[in-house]
């Protein structure tokens, strides 16, 4: 029983520290282009053309800002 409790306090800290870290910081490095804004070619590297996973940004939304959000757009139109 303390097992299951203490695994529970665990996860819930690691849930609300990810949920901070979201906050803090909602962007990440795109993981195709690395944060470059540019996908190189693996045939050719000179070749670059803009990265279309992020844009052309080199920063995504992370997930957990990305749930967020969507709760809180269902919150918002459920009002």
């Amino acid at each position: 029983m303390r097992g299951t409790i203490a695994t529970a306090c665990i996860l819930l800290t690691l849930a609300l520290v990810y949920g901070l870290s979201c906050v803090v910081r909602p962007f990440r490095d795109c993981w195709v282009c690395s944060g470059q804004a540019h996908h190189r070619s693996k045939s050719n590297p000179a070749l670059s053309r803009p990265c279309r996973w992020c844009r052309a940004t080199g920063k995504r939304l992370r997930l957990g800002r990305r749930a967020w959000n969507r709760a809180r757009s269902l919150h918002r139109d459920a009002l």
